[in-house]
This record gives C-alpha cells, sequence and structure tokens, in this order.
C-alpha cells in the first residue's frame, strides 16, 4: 500500500463516517484504488489517440461527454441500446478503465474531449445543438 492510498483510505473513512454512509473497509479500499489510478494513472497504461477509436466509438465518447442517455445516443445513431453498450465497452477496454464515467474522465486526461465541448454530436445539426 503506497502512502497515497493510505492517506485516501482514511479520508475516505472517515468522510464515509461523518456523513454516515454505510460503507465497509474493502469498499472503501477498492475505491480508493480506483480513485488513485483515475488521478494519477500508471504510466504504463495505453496512450490513446482519436485515430485509435473507431468513428462509433468516439461518437459514443462524444455523447458521454454530453451527458446523453443511453436510449438518446441509440437513437441518434440509428443502433440499439445493445450496440452503444457494445461500443461503450470497447472504448473502456481500449482506454483501459471499466465504466462509462472512468472511460469518460480518461478521455479528458488524454485530451480526447474536452469537458466544455459545444460541438455538435454525430448526426446532429449545429441548430439541434444549440436547442
Amino acid at each position: 500500500m503506497t502512502q497515497d492510498q493510505a492517506r485516501l483510505e482514511r479520508a475516505m473513512l472517515a468522510a464515509a463516517d461523518q456523513l454516515r454512509i454505510p460503507l465497509s473497509v474493502r469498499a472503501i479500499q477498492a475505491l480508493a484504488v480506483r480513485t488513485l489510478t483515475l488521478y494519477n494513472p500508471p504510466p504504463d497504461l495505453p496512450k490513446v489517440s482519436v485515430q485509435d477509436l473507431t468513428e462509433q466509438q468516439f461518437a459514443v465518447l462524444l455523447a458521454l461527454a454530453a451527458g446523453e442517455q443511453l436510449s438518446e445516443t441509440a437513437a441518434r445513431l440509428w443502433v440499439t441500446e445493445r450496440t452503444v453498450r457494445d461500443h461503450r465497452a470497447k472504448l473502456c477496454a481500449r482506454l483501459g478503465v471499466d465504466t462509462p464515467g472512468e472511460a469518460l474522465h480518461r478521455a479528458q486526461q488524454l485530451g480526447l474531449v474536452r469537458p466544455d465541448s459545444g460541438l455538435p454530436l454525430p448526426g446532429q445539426s449545429k441548430r439541434a445543438a444549440l436547442r
């Protein structure tokens, strides 16, 4: 266990206790490891560029960045929700993370998307994006 992980675990335990959140020590340890991995990515993680993603994976990533729901993304891209889930899973694998939220954070770390992006989503007109 690193010093950063121990310090983060203590802070998370104190916060959970103060907020009366019923989390086990094991759950907090897992959260600490995931948090440190997100905010201090190991140097051996693959460097991913836009060219490494398929067009659909990038469209799903942009939808994640825009906060779009799964059903909205599926309808906009003319695919099923299952297909969007598959693209999300492949995107997560490519970025070396477990969840779509982590994928979005990692993509922001890598400069693939910006959190304040005002660009329209693929398949969406500029006028619709401004509404």
